[in-house]
């Protein structure tokens, strides 16, 4: 049996195609269902032998078993080097011309955190900033929900949001902070005509006090019915995409 613990893997049908499409010569191995199979996955399978990968066929519990999920779909993809590769923050911010980028602090359900990284794909958003610790790993489960939603974007982890935070604004980065105490609302926010950072919270607490010190604005979502506050996903996607429409008007 493989140490599962050791391998760096990916799993779903969005998912792998989507490694494949933008990535895949950091594809170390493809595990398939044994046959029969769908045409998604026969579809999966001529791409990797096009790209030479190599592909084991495994039956589906073998499958459930190495990405401790039975959401598999099928197929699961073996990387040779996690995603997480090391970020140069100041080449990023010399070489992007108007950075849109989220900052998520201390998310810790993988359920979420996947569906706030698809959100912030959708919206087109360029660097995904995460706390380290106290805050869920980017683990098969995320690239999962994410369902390909991490291809493309950058992405790097830190335990020190707070000076991440000040080389933003030092180099005319708009700091945006999300907190249902905000007195204005997303919709009052003005356009800017420089990069943006968007600060979302944790499940429940929210953003901490010491990042929403740190902040050029803080807004929230305006509630209109009689629940409390929202989703921290549903509310990535509602902020993300009107913070998108903020920075279109300036173009």
């Amino acid at each position: 049996m493989t140490d599962q613990d050791s391998l760096n893997l990916i799993y779903g049908i969005h998912t792998c195609n989507a490694q494949l499409k933008l990535n895949p010569g950091n594809i170390k191995k493809i595990y398939l269902k044994k046959a029969p199979v769908n045409n998604q996955i026969s579809k999966i399978a001529k791409q990797a032998e096009n790209f030479n990968i190599l592909i084991e066929e495994a039956e589906k519990d073998f499958l459930t078993t190495l990405c401790l999920s039975s959401k598999h779909q099928g197929v699961v993809c073996e990387l040779n080097n996690k995603l997480l590769s090391s970020f140069d923050i100041d080449l990023y911010l010399q070489t992007e011309k108007k950075p849109f980028i989220v900052i998520f602090d201390s998310i810790q359900d993988p359920r979420n955190l996947g569906s706030c990284i698809r959100s912030s794909n959708a919206a087109g958003v360029s660097l995904i900033i995460k706390r380290k610790s106290n805050s869920c790993e980017i683990s098969p489960l995320v690239h999962k929900t994410a369902s390909g939603g991490l291809q493309g974007l950058s992405l790097l982890e830190t335990n020190n949001l707070a000076m991440i935070i000040k080389k933003l604004k030092t180099n005319n980065i708009r700091v945006i902070g999300t907190a249902d105490s905000s007195e204005s609302t997303i919709y009052e926010m003005e356009p800017c005509d420089t990069g943006v950072a968007v600060i979302l919270g944790s499940e429940g607490v929210g953003i901490s006090k010491s990042l929403l010190e740190l902040c050029d604005d803080i807004c929230k979502i305006p509630i209109y019915g009689s629940v409390e506050c929202l989703n921290v996903a549903v509310a990535t996607g509602i902020t993300l995409y009107q913070i998108r429409k903020m920075i279109k008007k300036t173009k």
